[in-house]
């Protein structure tokens, strides 16, 4: 080992290519084709829907819109939609998984130009799974992916009365 790290400093050994010694052609084709290949599977799942993940359409037993309100002093705060009561409060500097995942939501509507005022919704689907969903996009955050310890902190607040069947 020790050889082998003298010739690197010494410029005796190159790990990259040089006009003397690019990089021999068949890695280059097969980089090349590896790539091509992962292209047109991909176009092909979207085209197909064949191999893609989706999230399952459930119905939703309890939900609660909520909100991300930061404070100029720094410190976050998690409320209520609707009352506006304070549910999680996080002081300047904290940090709360709560707080990143709505922070992260928010930021994915700056990137799809969707409205920035609008509430989250923090949902029970009948299948159990616990979600916070971004009402102004299609996108859903599933809790369990982040730990039963995370999903908790979400699980608080939600309501206890039952929504209307769909």
């Amino acid at each position: 080992m020790k050889n082998l790290t003298a010739a690197m400093k010494s410029g005796a050994f190159k790990m990259y290519p040089t006009p003397e010694r690019p990089i021999p052609r068949p890695i280059l084709f097969g980089a090349g084709a590896l790539a091509l290949t992962a292209l047109v599977a991909i176009g092909a799942g979207r085209l197909t829907g064949v191999g893609l993940a989706q999230t399952p359409e459930e119905a939703t037993l309890a939900h609660r819109d909520i909100a991300l309100v930061e404070h100029a002093d720094g410190s976050v705060a998690v409320v209520d939609a609707a009352s506006r009561e304070p549910l999680i409060s996080i002081p300047a500097g904290g940090g709360a998984f709560s707080v990143e995942v709505l922070r992260n939501l928010q930021r994915n509507r700056l990137r799809k130009g969707a409205p920035e005022s609008g509430a989250f919704r923090v949902a029970l689907k009948e299948d159990g799974r616990l979600v916070v969903e971004d009402p102004e996009t299609p996108q859903q955050v599933e809790l369990r992916a982040f730990g039963e310890r995370q999903a908790k902190a979400f699980a608080g607040l939600l309501t206890i009365e039952q929504e209307d069947a769909r």
